[in-house]
């Protein structure tokens, strides 16, 4: 069951969005009844469905065919779950969106077909969608962009000596690549080169603002709140901003870290200033993508996505 995110201020996106999880779960047919059990779990797990709800919102902008436009949000929501899939395997998390992950549930064999499986339906469904061949290529290589940027994340793991330019290159690839698909797939379809441009650019700094948001509610919210379990990530050696931020400011984060002392590391996290700084680099992203939006027609949908877009930013969960 989609989780309720839009049903007070945009019921008729909600209402598509539910359809769009029907689709996806219409589109997946695998003779392993454990593989596809997991992959229906997690798409029953909720989740705000953001990345599906800006592509059915540009799409509206272009006038795409209604079928089409939810198939299109159908496969970057496959996309965007088979990452969430492989990223549990690697981070050996047992919890995702408060349930147990597939991994855990299911065991890692299970978890990385499905996340595999997952990636070929998604990418078969734009591959079938695209109006060229330079436009399926345009969404490829988001992909290649989004992989590097786990791989660039790898690569940084337990390094102390990470800036924030580390950082945010490999959200860029991580996470706003895909958002910047989402956003950016309808208009190239639709052929409005121009408006795609403005709309990938939208996803990017959307994407970005949204995991640094995501990374900052680590140390400002409880993992009941989250659905997962706060400061992980420190524990498999990814910093993110608010660490970044307090490794700069308190060489006693470092020492904390070192001597694996979670609670010390969260503690100094939260004196340091390293949150504000983490919240007003989120809201920096969150300025472009308003001052992108404002040059979009002036329409309804227009006052949507900017409202959804500063919303983000104010988020509690």
């Amino acid at each position: 069951m989609v989780v309720a995110y839009f049903d007070k201020d945009y019921p008729e996106l909600s209402s598509n969005l539910t359809r769009v999880q029907r689709m996806m779960k219409k589109a997946i047919a695998i003779k392993n009844e454990a593989i596809q059990s997991a992959i229906f779990e997690i798409l029953d797990g909720g989740g705000k469905m953001l990345r599906p709800a800006y592509l059915l919102l540009f799409a509206e902008l272009v006038g795409l065919d209604e079928e089409l436009k939810l198939k299109l949000a159908a496969a970057v929501e496959m996309l965007h779950t088979a990452t969430l899939i492989h990223d549990d395997v690697i981070d050996k998390a047992d919890v995702r969106r408060g349930v147990a992950t597939v991994s855990s549930r299911y065991g890692v064999d299970s978890a990385v077909y499905a996340g595999d499986y997952l990636f070929i339906v998604a990418v078969k469904l734009l591959s079938e969608h695209a109006e060229s061949l330079s436009n399926l290529t345009e969404q490829l290589g988001s992909m290649e962009r989004l992989l590097n940027g786990e791989i660039g994340q790898l690569n940084k793991r337990f390094d102390l000596t990470q800036t924030i330019d580390d950082y945010l290159e490999n959200i860029k690839g991580k996470t706003a690549e895909l958002f910047a698909v989402s956003c950016s797939v309808a208009p190239l379809v639709a052929g409005e080169k121009r408006l795609a441009q403005i709309a990938a650019s939208v996803g990017r700094n959307v994407g970005v603002a949204f995991q640094i948001m995501d990374d900052y509610l680590d140390y400002a919210a409880s993992a009941e709140t989250l659905g997962k379990p706060v400061l992980e990530d420190i524990k498999q050696g990814v910093y993110s901003a608010p660490v970044i931020y307090a490794l700069r400011a308190e060489p006693m984060v470092a020492e904390a870290i070192r001597r694996g002392d979670v609670a010390a590391v969260y503690g100094l996290v939260r004196s340091t200033g390293a949150l504000q700084e983490t919240k007003q680099l989120a809201a920096s992203y969150t300025a472009q993508a308003l001052k992108q939006i404002g040059k979009l027609p002036e329409t309804p949908v227009q006052k949507a996505l900017a409202d959804i877009t500063e919303k983000l930013l104010e988020r509690v969960l």
